[in-house]
């Protein structure tokens, strides 16, 4: 196998067509055409399946691009920073994040930070991608720390720490319940339900509260989108109430949306994260301290999580487990 053939394929699957795949690599259609024919014989099994107008993988080939990807991404990361170390370029501090703590949280502790000293020396590098992502990123090593929510499939990422924090309400200002310092979802059955839709995360345990709340949990009107910001827009807009994470409610709340607590305890959980294997980036240690530090002074009610980045069933604020807030 040569790299230029796993180049091309990769190509083909990111542009959807072996003609994009050729502008996309600044080859010829009938090159790349033929680095994947070629790879493909090589390997002894057919990578795609060729369907004008876009190609998709094979059971095979999908198996095998899960094998290529990471070795890419390090060929990618390899070139990259040879550049730099031509150039005299410090090497960047690169950070993977989910949405809701990369516009929120994570902005405040290097603004933070960089009030005492420098946290990176010529690059810093932000992106925000989903949970799953994240992850991937660290363990492909195009991010050298990942904060997101948990839990999730760690693969070969550390775990520097955990920690939860229950999840809040978000009201109109002017709202019937705006007086009220702590709301009980079975109060509001007839306001639309802003959440954020976010897989087994969160949705278990959003689903458990309303269930616990409500007699008739499915006949709630509910609204779901990708970030908690989405969630604040739509409560100023006066669309319902929302219920979201308390990282985003401790770092931007519009003049026009109240936050309140919930009676029902619902735990949302986050940690950092750098690959097990490789040598930690000089910056990356005073960042993930401050963002421990930042969490347990500034976010109501935040705990430190163990080792298994699961969040607790039951509040911890609460003597014990079988007491619960709800």
């Amino acid at each position: 196998m040569e790299i230029r053939q796993l180049e091309a394929f990769a190509a083909v699957l990111t542009a959807g067509s072996v003609t994009a795949a050729g502008r996309l690599l600044d080859r010829s259609q009938p090159v790349v055409s033929r680095q994947v024919q070629e790879l493909e014989q090589e390997l002894g099994f057919t990578l795609i399946h060729r369907t004008r107008p876009h190609v998709t993988l094979t059971e095979k080939g999908r198996e095998f691009y899960e094998e290529v990807r990471p070795i890419l991404a390090g060929l990618e990361l390899l070139d990259t920073r040879a550049r730099e170390i031509a150039r005299g370029t410090c090497r960047p501090l690169k950070l993977a994040t989910t949405l809701s703590l990369g516009t929120g949280v994570v902005p405040q502790v290097i603004g933070l930070l960089e009030q005492h000293a420098p946290l990176f020396q010529q690059k810093l590098y932000i992106d925000n991608v989903s949970p799953e992502q994240v992850v991937q990123q660290v363990n492909d090593g195009t991010a050298d720390v990942g904060i997101t929510s948990l839990p999730v499939d760690l693969g070969s990422c550390k775990l520097h720490w955990s920690g939860q924090a229950p999840c809040v309400l978000a009201l109109p200002v002017g709202h019937s319940f705006a007086h009220q310092d702590i709301i009980d979802l079975s109060d509001i059955p007839d306001e639309t339900l802003i959440s954020v839709f976010a897989q087994y995360r969160l949705r278990h345990r959003m689903a458990t509260a309303l269930s616990r709340a409500h007699k008739s949990p499915d006949t709630i009107r509910q609204i779901e989108t990708s970030s908690s910001f989405n969630v604040m827009s739509m409560v100023a807009a006066g669309l319902g109430v929302g219920v979201i994470d308390p990282y985003t409610a401790c770092s931007y709340v519009p003049e026009s949306v109240l936050i309140k607590n919930i009676k029902t305890h619902i735990p949302s959980m986050i940690g950092v994260l750098t690959h097990q294997d490789r040598p930690v980036h000089p910056d990356a240690p005073r960042l993930i301290e401050a963002l421990r530090q930042f969490a347990v002074e500034r976010v109501y009610r935040f705990t430190i999580g163990d080792d298994s980045g699961l969040p607790s069933t039951y509040d911890p604020f609460v003597s014990s487990p079988g007491n619960s807030s709800d």
